[in-house]
């Protein structure tokens, strides 16, 4: 079967199934199989296919044709120009937390040692993107899952930032040593247990503990706030991702433990980054 073959059935397959993007997930695919980037696959899309990848293709389509996320079946996603290895178990990193990476970088100086702690580590793409694009930092990352851990300590190897990244099994603060940090950043758990009922067939299949954050969803950034602000120098900063219906709430949480607070909309214009920097 060619590939031109291939890509329009697995598209066919996968609009009946509802997925919202059928042919871009379908090429996704089909170059993970073959191997092959995707600009490829119009190049030599009379190219004839041998039947072992082909039922692979196939094999793949219908995973995600029952709404399996497309980072846990080709295990990897990239974020923030660089690529990751992802699994299932563990929260699939989104474009909107790369505007977190950017408000956080702005605020580390490249010529000065710096040493930040991020909460709920996931996959690592946060921590391992800011030591990636500041040499001088060095991270602490926690988080409750031994999974996560595992896999972040795998990308940080591939990018090799192992060494400036301490990782340590942690239900938030619990565990952290009693050091001042420049910056606490975090993307927690947020959506409410209303919100997760109607949420996406693919989200559901990430890990639930990732996602929701208690009552209202801003469970987690009370306790970080409140729990984290001994842990931040006199200049420090908190970093949010937060949901798009929550800024007024978290910017409240701050405010009332005394910190400046900046909003920063996604490219959709929702509400999407809090920075909360103390006051002086």
């Amino acid at each position: 079967m060619k590939i031109k073959d291939l890509i329009r059935i697995g598209s066919e397959r996968l609009k009946e199934a509802g997925i919202k993007t059928p042919v871009t997930d379908t090429q996704i695919l089909l170059s993970y199989v073959l191997k092959l980037p995707r600009w490829k696959l119009i190049t030599e899309r009379e190219e004839e296919i041998p039947k072992e990848k082909v039922m692979e293709f196939f094999s793949l389509i219908e995973r995600r044709a029952q709404r399996e996320p497309l980072a846990y079946i080709t295990g990897e996603k990239a974020f923030y120009g660089l690529d990751f290895k992802i699994k299932k178990g563990v929260l699939i990193p989104r474009p909107e937390t790369e505007i977190l990476v950017d408000e956080v970088l702005k605020r580390i100086p490249e010529d000065k040692r710096v040493l930040g702690l991020e909460i709920g580590v996931g996959s690592g793409v946060i921590s391992i993107s800011l030591l990636k694009y500041r040499h001088n930092l060095f991270m602490y990352g926690v988080d409750i899952s031994e999974k996560a851990l595992e896999l972040t300590r795998e990308n940080a190897k591939i990018h090799r930032v192992s060494s400036r990244l301490k990782l340590l099994k942690s239900d938030l603060f619990k565990d952290v040593p009693h050091i001042k940090f420049d910056f606490i950043v975090s993307n927690p758990p947020y959506v409410s247990a209303e919100e997760y009922a109607g949420l996406e067939e693919e989200v559901k299949k990430e890990p639930v503990e990732a996602l929701i954050g208690g009552k209202g969803g801003i469970e987690f950034y009370e306790r970080i706030v409140k729990e984290g602000k001994i842990y931040l120098k006199e200049k420090g900063f908190f970093g949010f991702e937060i949901g798009y219906t929550q800024s007024d709430r978290v910017k409240k949480i701050l405010q009332d433990e005394g910190f400046n607070v900046k909003v920063y909309k996604d490219l959709q214009d929702y509400d999407r980054v809090v920075i909360g920097e103390r006051n002086g």
